[in-house]
């Protein structure tokens, strides 16, 4: 039976919630670029989403991740977050690949610069990375329940059984960590901390 891991990615795989920084990213970068057009379109959506509060964060994400972005963007994005890097996880998923451990990356993260920051700073060939995605008009948020939901229409999980190792640092991940074996808590808050140490006390590794 294969044996398989899951990482988690802002603030595990990461020291940092990269969504939040890719906001800031676009809007520094596109003024500086000179590409006002862009620059415009992103303050519109902070002051609908931060000032106003017209704008639900679903839709703020999904707009977002609509947005007809050159590919430097994602590139100098992945360079910028490279900087956040946690050894340390990073030195696990590495091992766990080289004992032939499926890897899988599952993240809310937007899809799009999530696979270029993998490609580029992740030194493993084979590996599933989903984050979040817009079909067909519909954001898939791969957070929470989806995240089992997105890798099982994968093929990475099967729903019934357990998987062998988690890597995440909060409690959203609950849905996952009930079907892991082994639950490695990095740098969690206090009420995730709590939680876990609550509801899955004899898998976890702190």
């Amino acid at each position: 039976m294969d044996k398989k891991a899951v990482f988690d990615f802002d603030q595990t795989l990461i020291n940092v919630n990269s969504f939040t920084k890719w906001v800031a990213f676009l809007l520094s970068k596109s003024f500086e670029n000179g590409d006002y057009k862009l620059f415009y379109k992103v303050s519109i959506l902070i002051f609908r989403r931060k000032i106003i509060k017209t704008l639900s964060h679903q839709n703020f994400k999904k707009t977002l991740i609509e947005l007809n972005l050159k590919q430097d963007y994602y590139e100098l994005f992945a360079i910028e977050l490279s900087e956040y890097i946690n050894q340390e996880v990073l030195n696990h998923l590495i091992e766990l690949n080289q004992k032939k451990y499926k890897i899988a990356i599952s993240s809310a993260a937007p899809e799009k610069y999530l696979k270029e920051f993998i490609k580029k700073y992740i030194p493993v060939k084979e590996i599933l990375v989903i984050g979040t995605i817009v079909e067909n008009n519909v954001l898939n948020d791969n957070f929470g329940e989806r995240k089992v939901v997105n890798l099982v229409k994968k093929g990475f999980l099967n729903p019934k059984k357990e998987f062998d190792i988690l890597f995440t640092d909060s409690y959203d991940d609950f849905h996952l960590a009930e079907l892991a074996k082994e639950i490695y808590l990095i740098f969690p808050d206090e009420v995730s901390k709590n939680k876990y140490e609550q509801t899955f006390p004899e898998k976890l590794t702190l």
